[in-house]
């Protein structure tokens, strides 16, 4: 099944979600039902995958910068990786229009199958 994800900017507001279906479809339903500006991302192709994955990392990371914005967000890490490997790889990148000058990133190890 087609994926496209949309990415909507109004002014200083930017909201994201996905919609199934494919990009000519996606562009249709955005013209006519979306203000501002949009841009549409599809699903070319699928690479790795989850068999034989025993447990992975949930991953919440919140990002400020020195004048004091905020911005968060989270995502699913591999088993093995450090909250300091994440911080490396992170700081000093813009995330939602903050620059990462520091980063709180919070672990929680979840067990699949168990």
């Amino acid at each position: 099944m087609a994926k496209t994800l949309i990415y909507n900017t109004l002014g200083a507001t930017t909201k994201s979600f996905s919609v199934p279906a494919d990009d000519t479809s996606a562009s249709a339903f955005c013209s006519a039902m979306l203000d501002g500006e949009y841009e549409g991302f599809v699903k070319k192709s699928e690479s790795g995958t989850d068999t034989g994955i025993t447990g992975y990392h949930d991953v919440r990371v919140q990002v400020s910068n020195d004048t004091g914005s905020k911005t968060y967000f989270g995502f699913l890490a591999k088993i093995g990786v450090t909250d300091v490997e994440i911080q490396n790889a992170l700081i000093g990148k813009t995330f939602n229009g903050v620059k990462a000058d520091k980063l709180f990133v919070q672990m929680r190890e979840v067990k699949v199958g168990a």
